[in-house]
């Protein structure tokens, strides 16, 4: 198989539509350091020069020590009803792969670069100007070839968690659909799912200057700017930030949200049909961190804390109120 052969299965592992023979060849590329190596350097000879040569040799580390030792990740015939239930170990190897090969093309078209993490698929990347960004799932980022100009603007549809190296002359401006996000250099973390009532931005270090609907707020760190967009109001508070990012790990933290939007963000993360049996379990709140371990081990801690009982039929999950199971 050649080169370019290669390219277009990462592609089309990354849309979900690769056999599993041509996923296992895929993963037998990338356990393949010196293949793997050959592909990576020929692919980013004519690679934008904005990219710095370190954040190359970044990306090709980062991808070579994340996946040494997996070849020995077994797949199954029902690879793709699996993938549904559990972690995908390689998916944010081959997404980082994928994203640094696409981004440069686009680039001499003119047309924006576009990232995205599927359902069940997180990503993280490394934008021109060194800016590391993490991409939660259902998630898509978006930079022009303006980007790294007199300003570093991108935009987001989703969740994603920024590191921004600090350049006063470049402010670094997040846009989505019903807020911006504006900072020097700084770390933040950015929520704004088109099915979320609310659009959040938490900040970790550094300062942020927050706006939404005409109305704006500085945040300093351990502070959470929240527009509501109903009432179209954009307030502050104090947070744990760490606690904001804990998706980053693999593990999710909600904070005082109601059982409809906690259904919403598994449903997400592990790309998952989850059902309500019972609507009056949809307005009740949780508060607290769900580990790395699944959706199963994900929905055992909520029934055990909650009133919430669930049961799983293929493929779907449905959402009981204790008290409305019959016996």
């Amino acid at each position: 198989m050649t080169d370019k052969n290669y390219i277009a299965l990462f592609e089309k592992y990354l849309r979900g539509e690769s056999t599993a023979e041509e996923t296992e060849r895929l993963i037998d590329l990338v356990g393949s350091e010196n293949k793997f190596r050959k592909i990576w350097e020929n692919e980013l000879m004519d690679s934008d020069p904005t990219l710095d040569e370190t954040v190359k040799k970044r990306i090709f580390e980062k991808i070579r020590r994340e996946t040494a030792g997996r070849r020995s990740y077994s797949l199954s015939v029902n690879w793709r009803k699996t993938v549904r239930w559990a972690a995908v170990i390689l998916l944010p190897v081959l997404s980082a792969f994928t994203v640094y090969y696409f981004t440069q093309y686009p680039q001499r078209d003119h047309q924006p670069t576009v990232i995205t993490a599927q359902k069940g698929e997180k990503a993280e990347v490394v934008l021109p100007d060194g800016s590391n960004v993490w991409i939660n799932s259902g998630s898509t980022l978006t930079y022009d070839k303006h980007f790294n100009g007199k300003e570093r603007s991108v935009h987001l549809q989703g969740e994603a968690y920024f590191e921004v190296p600090e350049n006063k002359k470049r402010p670094f401006i997040v846009h989505t659909k019903h807020m911006t996000v504006q900072a020097l250099g700084t770390s933040f973390n950015v929520r704004s799912y088109e099915t979320d009532s609310l659009a959040t931005a938490v900040l970790l270090e550094g300062k942020v200057k927050v706006s939404a609907s005409g109305k704006e707020t500085i945040l300093s760190v351990n502070e959470r700017a929240t527009f509501d967009k109903r009432k179209q109001t954009l307030l502050a508070d104090r947070v744990e930030a760490l606690n904001f990012i804990e998706w980053k790990n693999g593990n999710i933290y909600f904070s005082n949200q109601t059982y409809d939007e906690i259904a919403r963000t598994l449903s997400r993360i592990y790309n998952v049909d989850i059902q309500f049996a019972s609507e009056q379990l949809r307005p009740m709140r949780f508060s607290g961190t769900l580990g790395s371990s699944g959706i199963k081990n994900a929905l055992d801690i909520l029934s055990m804390t909650s009133p919430m009982a669930y049961e799983m039929k293929d493929t779907t999950i449905i959402l009981h109120h204790k008290a409305e199971i019959v016996k």
